[in-house]
């Protein structure tokens, strides 16, 4: 069985706002995740959220930097070509 999985997810040319819809939805759930995943933690254990807080903060850092780029490409007139992958590896806890 193959343990590492390369998946295209996004590939295609795109107007600012079609790109910040694509793109921004995209951070956009993975910002919920984290923030319900370090509710839930809070809630439901106490324990340590640094990690969700830590990936949030990096997200919406990101967020600021992909709209900078969009905002700029509209500016000019510019339309966006967009390719994003995910890989994915099945890994064994001990």
């Amino acid at each position: 069985m193959d343990t590492k999985h390369n998946l295209k997810l996004i590939d295609g040319k795109f107007t600012p706002s079609e790109a910040r819809k694509v793109i921004l939805d995209l951070i956009g759930t993975k910002i919920n995740f984290h923030t319900m995943e370090a509710f839930s933690i809070k809630e439901r254990f106490n324990g340590d959220v640094s990690y969700s807080e830590q990936r949030i903060a990096e997200l919406k850092e990101a967020r600021r930097h992909l709209e900078d780029i969009i905002k700029n490409a509209s500016e000019k007139g510019l339309n966006l070509k967009v390719v994003s992958f995910i890989g994915i590896t099945c890994i064994k806890e001990n």
